[in-house]
């Protein structure tokens, strides 16, 4: 019990529009984060996620650029000694750019707020100051879809 903290690293997806085009990016994301724990099954985390998805239709290269903090409450369930899963509910406050070249036509649209996220996961104790973990998590952002696929290292103080 008490605090810890990580970095984490994995696969970002976007599902959104711009300028009516349908797009899924895909990319690389990283998160860095810390929390407390309570007891066995509860902690809360605050953290920070960044990702730079990109899509390409018809030719036509499409990047975004997100970012947000995270705050959540997270719900521990034992398994053994060292493994648990977990699930994971709070808020992002997030900013996406999303922006698409056509020759020198350049559009870029940028979006922001405030959402729930929602995630799930598994974590394991290597020895009692580091572990590692895997995670889902996902949220709905007006409109936009986000979801995120990630491991990381943990550091328990």
């Amino acid at each position: 019990m008490g605090f810890y903290s990580g970095v984490g690293i994995g696969q970002v997806t976007l599902k959104d529009t711009i300028e009516g085009f349908g797009i899924k990016a895909t990319g690389t994301g990283f998160k860095i984060f810390g929390g407390y724990r309570f007891n066995e099954y509860g902690s809360v985390e605050v953290g920070y996620l960044a990702g730079k998805p990109d899509d390409t239709i018809s030719g036509v290269k499409i990047e975004s650029d997100a970012s947000a903090i995270q705050g959540s409450a997270l719900l521990h369930i034992p398994i053994s000694a060292r493994f648990e899963g977990f699930a994971r509910a709070g808020f992002l406050a997030w900013d996406t750019e999303n922006s698409m070249r056509v020759g020198q036509l350049s559009v870029v649209e940028e979006n922001d707020g405030t959402d729930w996220v929602l995630g799930i996961g598994a974590a394991f104790r290597i020895t009692p100051s580091f572990g590692v973990r895997a995670e889902y998590e996902g949220a709905e952002l007006d409109g936009t879809d986000a979801r995120s696929l990630s491991i990381s290292g943990t550091v328990h103080f």
